[in-house]
This record gives C-alpha cells, structure tokens and sequence, in this order.
C-alpha cells in the first residue's frame, strides 16, 4: 500500500469531518482553516490520517491528529514533518501541541518537540476556543517546536 500526503483543500472538508467524527475529535473551525491541515490518504482516497494547526500571531496550535491503527511509525513521522513545514509556510515560529497522554509525550520528544508548562503558553493560544473548553488545562502536557 503506498500513502500519500497532502494540504487539505475544500474537497476534502467532509471527509476530515466525518474522520475527526469517527474518532470522537471535534470539527469546530476545521472548515476555516482547511488549508491548514495535512491528511495522509491511500491509493483508494481513503483518509488514513490528519493534522492540522491554527496560527495566533506567530504561533500555532496543533489541532485533530487522528491517525489509523494501519499507519506505521514512520508514516507518521512525515505527517508530522509536513505539518511543521506547513507552519513555518504560514508565518509560525513556535509550534504547540497539548495532550492528556503522558504515553505520547516520547514520540512527540522524538519529533523535536519539548516539553514546557501551561503557564507558558502565549496569552494568545491561551485564549484559543479550543484551549478555553479544557476543564482543567494545567493536566493537560504541552509541548512546543521552534518551527524557525
């Protein structure tokens, strides 16, 4: 099987959505920034992950990764490169990343990313919807990526 990467268009809003759905991950604001999401998909078209990020100023915030069972690590590993690169396209300079799985935190140390406080997130990813509706944000792990 040989996947393929590539920046989402408007085409691919309703396959993201439904994917994202499947996966319990919400769709709010996926639509606006749909150019700011990479998807990996197969020979046949079938989504087989996404990632995405919204920029506040300079910096980004990871958003919907949802990868199939089927990838392989270094699958992933390009999923990841790409989306960096897609930032750094789009302006960013620090890239941020927030998850409640301390079992992931290795991986995401293995793509350069380190590990900081909730305290120092910038007050404007503070601020972000999303960030807003975690019921408790200092038990959450976050990460970030000097993506210049």
């Amino acid at each position: 099987m040989r996947e393929q990467l590539k920046i989402a268009s408007e085409n691919d809003y309703i396959r993201i959505q439904q994917f994202l759905q499947k996966a319990g991950i919400s769709t709010a604001g996926v639509e606006e920034h749909i150019h700011q999401f990479v998807i990996m998909e197969n020979e046949e078209g079938e989504l087989l992950a996404t990632v995405g990020f919204e920029k506040e100023g300079v910096d980004g915030i990871l958003r919907s990764l949802v990868v199939s069972p089927s990838l392989m690590q270094s699958d992933i590993l390009l999923l990841f490169k790409s989306i960096v690169q897609l930032a750094q396209k789009h302006g960013v300079k620090q890239l941020y990343l927030l998850t409640n799985k301390a079992s992931s935190l290795h991986f995401f140390q293995m793509m350069n990313f380190q590990q900081t406080s909730y305290s120092a997130l910038p007050e404007l990813l503070k601020e972000h919807s999303y960030l807003k509706k975690l019921p408790n944000p200092q038990d959450v792990y976050v990460m970030f990526y000097a993506a210049s």
